[in-house]
């Protein structure tokens, strides 16, 4: 591996040498700041279940994890940060050992992902990630030897990326995104990105666009293969032809999913309006982060509404029913939400966060909704539209829209029936990635 470093060390331009030296310096002038977050964000997850993580973040593996992965391999290295990511390429995850004959290492960055992925083993060995610094990467690169690395979506870590090339492994971009904002921003530092784009291989991206948005910033056009979607491909998309939409209930269900900041307080009047006319709706309350739970319960009380959370014993009357306002307040299982919903709104839209994933509910067959701010989802939600399975509404249209579909049970299945072959169209991301990646391992 020495002779490999020392080789492309030596190739690097002088400036890029320079780019990663200031690069590094501020990342080590930040450390403070980075060990603080670390600890707030871990702490529970962290500190209660030992050290072994905490040390993962430094480079140093635990003895047993090491003796597992010396005594297999080859080794594909995979990096994700949160939660959605690893959720997206779960049927990846699972699908690569046996299709390209290699383990899987998956590296995650946030305390919620790196817990789905233990507890569903969605890789081989699964890792915190190691923080972004030279020496502690290399020392991670040196343990596990990756025939390959590969990044998600738009993770662009410059010491992983340099230092996975430099290690002799080949790299690669899957599931690859490039946002508008990201687009712009990137625009503005062009130059500088061209040291990371050099380190890639591959570039598996979504869809066109993120290939022209890609080609501007100056990664070579051979080096970008449009592959689709990864999303598309998730177990419950792939899955058998089950229906969210339950005939026998005769009480409407409304869920909002992966709500964001501020927007609770945006869709509280337009569900109040929606109950002047339908009285006994139900809504489910599922914010993005869990944290803000608490948030959320003191919007509703303070407007004289009841509401309980899911994880609290009596969340539902004596009948079997919900209260009126449900907080989802357990990790992971947003998907059950969903399956009691007569209607989806999907979150981060009807405030400037870029949207949420819409694939579980049109997977599940509803008639999916979402607001103007998609951007992080513009293919997926683009799809959906075109299809006739989703609506995308304003503010001020979305009680007129959620009233139309909860009087018109045969345009909730229309629509559902429509969202979910909008998927089914969309998968074989999964395949087509694997195929470019075994030719990329075996060039």
């Amino acid at each position: 591996m020495s002779n490999r470093f020392d080789a492309v060390h030596r190739a690097e331009p002088v400036e890029v040498r320079w780019l990663f030296r200031i690069y590094n310096g501020l990342v080590v002038l930040a450390v403070p700041v980075i060990l603080l977050f670390i600890a707030l964000r871990w702490r529970r997850r962290f500190f209660s279940k030992g050290f072994d993580r905490w040390s993962q973040r430094w480079g140093h593996l635990p003895e047993e994890q090491l003796i597992r992965i010396r005594a297999k391999g080859p080794w594909w290295w995979v990096h994700a940060v949160s939660l959605g990511e690893v959720k997206a390429i779960e049927t990846f995850l699972r699908k690569a050992p046996t299709h390209a004959r290699a383990q899987i290492l998956l590296s995650v960055v946030t305390p919620e992902a790196i817990a789905y992925a233990v507890e569903n083993k969605v890789a081989q060995e699964i890792i915190a990630a190691p923080i972004d610094l030279p020496w502690v990467v290399r020392r991670v690169f040196k343990e596990v030897r990756p025939q390959i690395f590969i990044s998600v979506e738009s993770e662009f870590w410059p010491n992983l990326l340099r230092e996975a090339k430099r290690s002799g492994a080949r790299v690669a971009l899957i599931n690859g995104r490039l946002s508008e904002h990201s687009f712009k921003s990137y625009s503005h530092v062009r130059w500088i990105m061209q040291a990371l784009w050099g380190c890639f291989d591959l570039w598996a991206v979504r869809q066109e666009q993120d290939a022209v948005r890609f080609r501007s910033l100056g990664v070579p056009t051979e080096k970008i293969q449009v592959t689709g979607n990864l999303k598309y491909d998730s177990p419950i998309g792939s899955g058998s032809q089950e229906s969210a939409q339950s005939p026998k209930r005769s009480v409407p269900v409304v869920v909002l999913g992966s709500t964001r900041e501020g927007e609770e307080s945006q869709l509280l009047p337009v569900l109040q309006k929606l109950r002047a006319q339908w009285p006994e709706l139900k809504v489910i309350w599922a914010p993005r982060h869990l944290d803000r739970i608490s948030e959320i319960e003191t919007l509703l009380t303070a407007q004289g509404l009841s509401c309980r959370r899911k994880s609290l014993p009596g969340a539902a009357d004596q009948n079997g029913h919900p209260p009126a306002n449900i907080l989802w307040d357990t990790m992971g299982d947003l998907l059950e939400a969903y399956r009691q919903a007569d209607v989806a709104v999907v979150g981060g839209s009807f405030v400037p966060k870029g949207g949420q994933n819409p694939i579980e509910p049109a997977a599940l067959r509803l008639p999916v909704v979402f607001g103007p701010s998609m951007d992080n989802f513009h293919g997926i939600a683009d799809a959906l539209v075109e299809s006739g399975g989703a609506r995308q509404v304003s503010l001020t249209e979305l009680s007129e829209c959620l009233n139309d579909l909860l009087k018109n049970p045969e345009l909730r299945r229309t629509m559902g029936d429509k969202a979910r072959r909008a998927v089914e169209n969309e998968q074989g991301a999964t395949q087509r990635t694997l195929t470019l990646l075994e030719k990329l391992v075996r060039a």
